[in-house]
């Protein structure tokens, strides 16, 4: 939120009011130090938001960076997968070949 949209939304006569308060409950005297006190935290308070909206960015920058890099580590899998065509097993070849049920065991190991 800027200053801006507060000075738009309060009207002249509401910040009079406002003045006057401020100056009956803080007195005229101590007044300059209220003020640059309240002045001293809004600039905190803005450093901080500032920080946290930092952190916020780079944090989503690693994850966007990590998950570039995931995908790229996929895509060469599947690139490397898929370069190669299949070759059939050969008739003399001795490695039995999946069974439908459980593609990735051997026939033997199923009735186990």
């Amino acid at each position: 939120m800027t200053l801006a949209v507060i000075f738009d939304s309060i009207g002249f006569g509401e910040w009079f009011v406002l003045l006057a308060v401020v100056l009956i409950v803080v007195g005229p005297k101590r007044l300059p130090s209220a003020a640059r006190t309240v002045g001293q935290y809004y600039s905190k308070f803005r450093r901080a938001a500032e920080n946290f909206k930092r952190q916020l960015l780079d944090m989503d920058t690693e994850f966007t960076k990590a998950a570039r890099e995931v995908e790229n580590s996929a895509s060469d899998a599947f690139t490397v997968g898929t370069a190669e065509p299949m070759q059939s097993a050969a008739p003399g070849d001795e490695t039995p070949a999946p069974s439908a049920q459980n593609p990735g065991m051997p026939p033997s190991v199923e009735g186990s």
